[in-house]
């Protein structure tokens, strides 16, 4: 596959004497993920308005094929945002998400050594967050 969508993340910090809210849920002191695909922020796509990057699922990701709740809900309830699982294919050179929420559809293609990197590095970046300053989602509810 010769075309590959270039993937980032960002650490996005809410200190304490912000608020911010989401889906009508009032959030300070926290960390959340922000993820760039062709240096489009997720987030910003109505797809995906009102929701949270599950940082342990995307972990699992790299390690092989499979089906993994990459995003949740604001409230980290999957089903209340329509989330499901998505699938992730590890092929030779390339790691593949195929997301499906309601009737919609998404696909993107990553180079697999850019990606295994990018999610490392995310994990290196929370490992140096403060214990105070929390990554949401503190909990996921996984589909049904």
């Amino acid at each position: 596959m010769d075309f590959k969508n270039n993937l980032k993340f960002d650490l996005k910090k809410i200190f304490p004497n912000e608020v911010i809210e989401i889906d009508g849920i009032s959030f300070s002191n926290i960390t959340y993920i922000l993820a760039f695909i062709d240096e489009i922020n997720l987030f910003d796509l109505d797809f995906f308005k009102e929701s949270f990057l599950v940082f342990k699922e995307l972990e699992r990701s790299t390690l092989k094929s499979g089906k993994y709740l990459l995003f949740t809900g604001i409230s980290g309830v999957a089903d209340d945002a329509g989330w499901e699982y998505i699938e992730v294919l590890h092929e030779k050179d390339i790691v593949s998400w195929n997301i499906q929420r309601d009737d919609n559809k998404l696909f993107y293609v990553f180079d697999k050594i850019a990606y295994l990197k990018e999610v490392f590095q995310l994990g290196k970046e929370i490992e140096r967050l403060s214990n105070e300053m929390k990554l949401e989602p503190l909990y996921v509810i996984y589909p049904e």
